[in-house]
C-alpha cells in the first residue's frame, strides 16, 4: 500500500477537517518515539502537503525516522477515537486488512503504517538496461570523427569547427602537469595580493594577515535559489577551500558591504596558493567589477585578468586545466557588475559550468535577493565578527593614538560591542569606529551620523602616520565646503555605476560639479581633488592607473548627503531614479541613509507622489482596483510543494513600494505560504522536480558508460533535484524515471483577470478580507490617505509650527 493511500484513507475518517499538511505531520508523529520527533522539524509544511498527495515519495523521512518506530505509539492514537469512529476505520481499511476488526484495529493499522515505512525506507533506485545498450552512444559524429578530427560536439551534441592547432595543444596538454603553467601567475598574484591597504594604511600596504581575522560562515539549509539541502546547517570556522568544498563544488558566500567578503576571498587565494604544489589545484582571484560588455564568455575574462600577472599564459593551458578540473575560480563581488551586464554573465556563466563542470568556483556578493541563475550553488552567509574576533582585530592594527586604541578596546569588551553591534561585528566600520572613538570619546548610532563623524575624523585628523598632525588641503577648502562638492561627485557616479576610475574620467566627472561651484570654486584643478581624497582623506587609493574607493560605502553615503540636499521638486526625480534601478538598489544603503536623513521629506515628496500615480493608474473601484494593484505590484507569485530546485520570494516589483511596506512595517506578502491556497492552483501551469543523479546530469558522463551497468556505484552516492524536463534525455533510459520530490507553480494574475470564471475559485480566495496581500493593499491605502491629509493641512496652513 502506498503512503498516500493510507493518509488519505485515514484522513477520510479522523482529519475532522484539519490542513493537510499538520495532519500528515502528526500521524508520523504517532508512531515514532520522542527522540524520532525532532526529524519532523526538518521537513517544511509544503513537505507534508506534497507526501499526503503523492508528489514527493516518503522514502527520504521513511530513512531518516526507521530507527525510531514503536508500533505501540500509533496503536494508542488509535484507540483515543470512539468506538463509531474506529469501526469506521474497520470499514475504510477491510480490503487492504481482512482481518482487522475493533479490537484489533489500532494493533493493524500500526502493523501497516509500520511496513509502508519500512519498504519506503529501503527502495532504492536500480539502474536500467537502456535500449540498445550496446549501440554506440552520444557521439553525434559517429564514424566522422575519424575523417574529420577537427569537427568536434558539444554537451548537447551540436556540432562545430575548432581550430586545429588549438585541438592539437589541448591534445598534448592533457597529458601535462598544468599547475606548472601557472607558476609565474601565482608567484606574480601571491606577491600582489599578500599585502592590503586599509582605510588605516591607505599610503603604505601592510602584510595580510597582519590586519585579518578570519569572520566565520553558515551554511544555509537552502541553495542560492532556495532549494533545501538534505545536510544540517553548520557554522565554518578558519574557512579553508577544503572545507568550503566538502560541503559543494558551488558555492555563493553573501554580506552586507564592509563584512569582509574580498578579504576572505584574498585569505582563501593565499592559503590555497601556498599548497598548489602539493594540491595540484590553481586558485585564481578575479574581480567581478571588470567583467564588462565587451567580455568574450567566462575564459575570455579568466585569461584576460591572468593576464595581468602573467602576459605569457595561453587560452590553451586554462582550457586544459579546466578540462581536468584543476582550477579554483574565486570571484569577488557579483553586485559590482553592471546591471546592463548582469544577466550575459549569468548566462555566460552557466554555459561555462556545463563545459567545464567540477572546477571549485566560489562568489561573493552583497545579498540581491534573487540568485536564479545559479540553482547549482551553496549558499554561506559571511557572519558578523563575534566579540572576541573584534577585538583581535583591533590589538592587530597599529594605531596612532595608543591610549585612545586602549581605551576603545577597554569600552568594546565591556559595552561597545553590545550596544553598536551593527558597526562592531563588521570589520570596516570597526575601524572607522576606532577612528572616531579616538576623536569624539564616542560612536553615533545612526549610520549616516557614523558616516559624517567618520569624515569629520578622517577630515580633521588625515594623516595616520602622524596623529593629530593636520594638513591643509590641495583643494584649500574646508571639509565642508570638499564635502558639499564630493557628495555631487559621489551621486553622479553613483548614478552612472562608476567604482573606478583613471585620471581622465575622474577629471571629466569633477569637471561637472565644479560647473556648478561657487565662483571662487571654479578654477580648482580636479587634481588637486583626486590628491586630498588619495593622500589627506584617504577616501579613495591608486593601484597602478586606476582609482578606488576605500569602500563603496563611502560613495553610497555622500551620494545619499548630495540627494537630501536638493531641492524638495527635485527629490521626486530622485524617487524615480532608484525605481528604475531596481537591481543595484537591492545591494546597497543609499536609500536607506536617505531616508534617515530626511523621513519627512522622503514621505511627502517621494511616497505621496509614488501612491498617488499607483492608485490613480490602476483607478477602479472595489475588487477591480485590487486586481489591477494586485497585476502591478504582484504580477506572478509562486506556490512551492515538496523540495524545489529553485525559490522564488514573493515580493513586490516596485522598489519603492518595497521600501514604503519596510519602512511603515505593514508587509504582508511574506505570510501568503502560510495562509495556504485551493485545489485549483494545481491547475495552474508548474514545473515538476525530480531528485536525479548529479554524475548523469551532464551529457558527456553518458560517453564515459554507454552501458549502464558499467557504472560504478560512487557515482551513484550523490543526487540533485532539477527540473524534469530539463534531464537529458537519455536519462531515462538508464534509470527509468526518477522520483518527483515537489512542484513550483505559477500564479499570473493577468491569467487569472482575463479568464475569472474560468478561476472563480482562486480569485475568490484572493479576495478574502484575510488574505495577506488584500490586507496589505488595504494598509497601503490607509498609509496613502493619511499622507494625502497631513499633506494638505501643511500646504494650507499658514502657522510657522502645526501643533
Amino acid at each position: 500500500m502506498l503512503f498516500k493511500d493510507f493518509i488519505e484513507k485515514l484522513s477520510s475518517v479522523i482529519s475532522a477537517g484539519g490542513s493537510t499538511d499538520k495532519f500528515t505531520k502528526s500521524i508520523f508523529g504517532a508512531i515514532l518515539t520522542e527522540e524520532g520527533q525532532d526529524i519532523l522539524d526538518e521537513y517544511k509544511p509544503s513537505s507534508y502537503k506534497s507526501f499526503c498527495n503523492g508528489y514527493t515519495s516518503i522514502s527520504g523521512i521513511s530513512k531518516k525516522v526507521n530507527a525510531y518506530l514503536e508500533p505501540m505509539n500509533f496503536s494508542g492514537y488509535i484507540a483515543q477515537f470512539s468506538d463509531a469512529t474506529i469501526q469506521i476505520l474497520c470499514t475504510v481499511f477491510r480490503n487492504d486488512i481482512p482481518d482487522i476488526d475493533a479490537y484489533n484495529a489500532g494493533d493493524k493499522l500500526a502493523e501497516l503504517f509500520v511496513s509502508i515505512i519500512t519498504e519506503a525506507a529501503s527502495t532504492k533506485k536500480k539502474k536500467s538496461t537502456p535500449k540498445g545498450a550496446q549501440e554506440t552512444k552520444n557521439n553525434p559524429l559517429g564514424a566522422f570523427s575519424d575523417i574529420a578530427p577537427e569537427l568536434t560536439a558539444d554537451n548537447a551534441g551540436s556540432i562545430f569547427f575548432i581550430d586545429p592547432a588549438i585541438s592539437a595543444e589541448l591534445k598534448e596538454s592533457k597529458d601535462e602537469d598544468n599547475t606548472s603553467a601557472f607558476d609565474k601567475y601565482l608567484n606574480a598574484a601571491v606577491s600582489y595580493f599578500s599585502t592590503k591597504k586599509t582605510l588605516l594604511y591607505a599610503e603604505k600596504p601592510h602584510p595580510f594577515y597582519d590586519l585579518y581575522v578570519c569572520n566565520d560562515i553558515r551554511y544555509r539549509k537552502f541553495r542560492a535559489t532556495g532549494i533545501r539541502d538534505p545536510k544540517a546547517e553548520k557554522t565554518i570556522s578558519n574557512v579553508t577551500i577544503d572545507k568550503l568544498e566538502a560541503e559543494s563544488k558551488y558555492v555563493i558566500i553573501q554580506g552586507i558591504g564592509g563584512i569582509g567578503k574580498s578579504m576572505l576571498l584574498t585569505h582563501l587565494f593565499l592559503s590555497s596558493a601556498d599548497h598548489a604544489q602539493d594540491t595540484g589545484y590553481t586558485p585564481i582571484l578575479l574581480s567581478l567589477k571588470d567583467y564588462k560588455d565587451t567580455t568574450c564568455g567566462m575564459v575570455d575574462f579568466i585569461w584576460n585578468s591572468m593576464k595581468e600577472y602573467d602576459s605569457e599564459i595561453t587560452q590553451v593551458s586554462i582550457i586544459a586545466a579546466l578540462q581536468q578540473k584543476q582550477l579554483i575560480l574565486l570571484l569577488d563581488g557579483l553586485d559590482e557588475i553592471q546591471s546592463s551586464v548582469r544577466y550575459s554573465f549569468d548566462q555566460d556563466l552557466d554555459a561555462f559550468i556545463k563545459s567545464y563542470p567540477g572546477n571549485m568556483i566560489v562568489i561573493t556578493s552583497r545579498p540581491v535577493y534573487s540568485f536564479i541563475s545559479y540553482s547549482k550553488f551553496s549558499l554561506f552567509d559571511i557572519l558578523e565578527l563575534t566579540k572576541k574576533q573584534s577585538i583581535e582585530l583591533i590589538e592587530k592594527l597599529e594605531f596612532w593614538d595608543i591610549e585612545g586604541k586602549n581605551s576603545f578596546l577597554e569600552a568594546l569588551d565591556k559595552t561597545l560591542y553590545f550596544s553598536h553591534r551593527q558597526f562592531a561585528s563588521n570589520p570596516l566600520l570597526l575601524t572607522i569606529m576606532l577612528m572616531t572613538y579616538s576623536s569624539f570619546g564616542e560612536v553615533p548610532a545612526k549610520m549616516h551620523v557614523f558616516y559624517s563623524k567618520a569624515y569629520e575624523t578622517m577630515a580633521r585628523l588625515h594623516d595616520a602616520s602622524k596623529g593629530s598632525f593636520k594638513r591643509p588641503l590641495h583643494t584649500k577648502l574646508t571639509p565642508e565646503e570638499f564635502a558639499k562638492y564630493f557628495s555631487q561627485f559621489c551621486a553622479r557616479t553613483y548614478k552612472d555605476e562608476i567604482l573606478e576610475f583613471d585620471s581622465m574620467l575622474f577629471n571629466a566627472y569633477m569637471k561637472k560639479v565644479l560647473k556648478t561651484a561657487a565662483p571662487e570654486h571654479q578654477n580648482i584643478a580636479p587634481r588637486d581633488f583626486l590628491l586630498d581624497l588619495t593622500d589627506n582623506l584617504c577616501i579613495m587609493y591608486r593601484e597602478g592607473e586606476q582609482y578606488y574607493f576605500i569602500h563603496r560605502s563611502f560613495q553610497e553615503y555622500f551620494a545619499a548627503v548630495y540627494f537630501a540636499s536638493e531641492y524638495d521638486a527635485n527629490l521626486e526625480k530622485v524617487g524615480s531614479f532608484f525605481e528604475k534601478m531596481k537591481h543595484r538598489s537591492y545591494t546597497d544603503r543609499t536609500f536607506d541613509m536617505l531616508y534617515d536623513m530626511i523621513p519627512e521629506k522622503i514621505e511627502r515628496f517621494i511616497f505621496l507622489p509614488y501612491l498617488e500615480k499607483l492608485f490613480t493608474d490602476c483607478s477602479g473601484n472595489g475588487t477591480d482596483e485590487y486586481w489591477e494593484f494586485l497585476e502591478r505590484i504582484y504580477p506572478c507569485l509562486t506556490y512551492e510543494e515538496g523540495s524545489t530546485g529553485e525559490s522564488f520570494l514573493n515580493e513586490a516589483e516596485s522598489f519603492l513600494y518595497r521600501c514604503i511596506i519596510r519602512e511603515k512595517s505593514i508587509e504582508a506578502v511574506s505570510d501568503i505560504d502560510e495562509y495556504g491556497w485551493p485545489s485549483q492552483i494545481y491547475d495552474l501551469p508548474r514545473k515538476v522536480w525530480v531528485e536525479a543523479y548529479s554524475e548523469f546530469l551532464e551529457y558527456r558522463t553518458y560517453d564515459k558508460y554507454p552501458d549502464p551497468e558499467s557504472i560504478p556505484e560512487r557515482l551513484l552516492d550523490s543526487t540533485s533535484i532539477v527540473e524534469e524536463d530539463e534531464l537529458p534525455y537519455k536519462y531515462s533510459d538508464y534509470f527509468g524515471r526518477p522520483e518527483q520530490t515537489g512542484l513550483t507553480i505559477t500564479i499570473d494574475i493577468s491569467e487569472l483577470r482575463k479568464n475569472p470564471h474560468r478561476y472563480i475559485v482562486l480569485r475568490n480566495h484572493m479576495e478574502l478580507p484575510e488574505f495577506p496581500i488584500l490586507q496589505e493593499y488595504n494598509n497601503v491605502k490607509q498609509y496613502y490617505e493619511m499622507l494625502k491629509k497631513r499633506t494638505q493641512l501643511e500646504i494650507e496652513s499658514d502657522d510657522l509650527f502645526d501643533d
